[in-house]
């Protein structure tokens, strides 16, 4: 796996809305905190709005393939998920990344553009968007820096509730599962074999993370990974009138997780919620899950 030179402080960061359109004030709040760090760059139309889509399938495809091009950014940062981006998937082109990689920053709907990145052969950083960084605690706004400023091994994520234990090594592959799960039988899911899976999601009802879950099993996914490691899972539970007749998303995890033959840690601080540590995308990690563990082994930048 390719990875990007580090960045240092001032260093210019290019911003792309690929996906959803991008709700002003939290735009405002996550720029503020970027530009205290880096020379932020983007185009008015990051703020476009076509549907639920920030702008029209030319506009986003226009703005990330020169974001890919530019020749002063050291890295692109994801101004918000939401959906767009696997409408873009065939017309990407990532030979300019490869030739001179950069870091590519995002969450979400973003895990696509990071599983094109890794096919590519170039780590990433699954990591908070701009809409989302003004939120975050200083903890997490700080571990972004360190994942694009700082080479070599890292903690990721500690206190870790394992489920099944055991201790393994694999290059990190994931993100939110209802877009993972959207790769499969295409050519842009990523390789999985003796990877250490990552998935976080917003708003699923309990019922579609088990059918998720069963989708990648029947799929392979699993049986070809080295471990899984699931991470916050925000406001996935059942409506109010059926609330008690369902289990819960915690509870379908632990069933559909437990039944398989390789590590299994539950509780990543990644996702959705009031938390997103981020994680390298592509690079070898260690997962142990009777230490509660999520260590990289290398960083996402060189």
């Amino acid at each position: 796996m390719i990875r990007a030179p580090r960045l240092a402080p001032g260093d210019p960061v290019r911003v792309i809305a690929p996906s959803g359109p991008v709700p002003r004030e939290a735009f405002a709040a996550g720029i503020e905190v970027l530009r205290a760090r880096y020379d932020v760059r983007y185009d008015e139309g990051v703020l476009a709005r076509a549907g639920y889509l920030a702008g029209p399938d030319e506009r986003r495809l226009a703005e990330l393939t020169a974001a890919l091009a530019d020749p002063d950014a050291r890295a692109i940062v994801m101004a918000r998920g939401g959906y767009g981006l696997l409408r873009l998937l065939p017309f990407i082109d990532m030979s300019a990344l490869v030739s001179r990689p950069r870091p590519i920053v995002g969450f979400s709907d973003g895990t696509a553009l990071l599983a094109l990145a890794a096919r590519a052969g170039v780590a990433s950083i699954h990591g908070p968007v701009v809409t989302q960084l003004g939120s975050l605690g200083v903890g997490d706004q700080a571990a972004l820096f360190e994942r694009l400023e700082t080479p070599g091994p890292s903690g990721l994520c500690a206190g870790l509730d394992g489920l099944i234990p055991g201790r393994v090594q694999g290059p990190l592959i994931g993100g939110n599962l209802e877009m993972f799960s959207r790769l499969i039988g295409t050519p842009y899911l990523p390789d999985v074999a003796g990877a250490i899976l990552f998935f976080e999601d917003l708003g699923e009802r309990p019922y579609r993370i088990d059918r998720l879950l069963a989708h990648l099993d029947l799929a392979g996914i699993f049986s070809a990974a080295a471990g899984v490691v699931a991470g916050d899972f925000s406001g996935c539970r059942e409506p109010e009138a059926t609330r008690a007749d369902s289990p819960t998303a915690e509870e379908v995890l632990v069933e559909r997780l437990g039944r398989l033959p390789i590590p299994v840690a539950l509780g990543g601080t990644f996702g959705h919620g009031t938390r997103n540590r981020a994680l390298p995308y592509g690079v070898m990690c260690e997962l142990d899950t009777m230490a509660g563990t999520l260590t990289a082994l290398e960083g996402a930048v060189s």
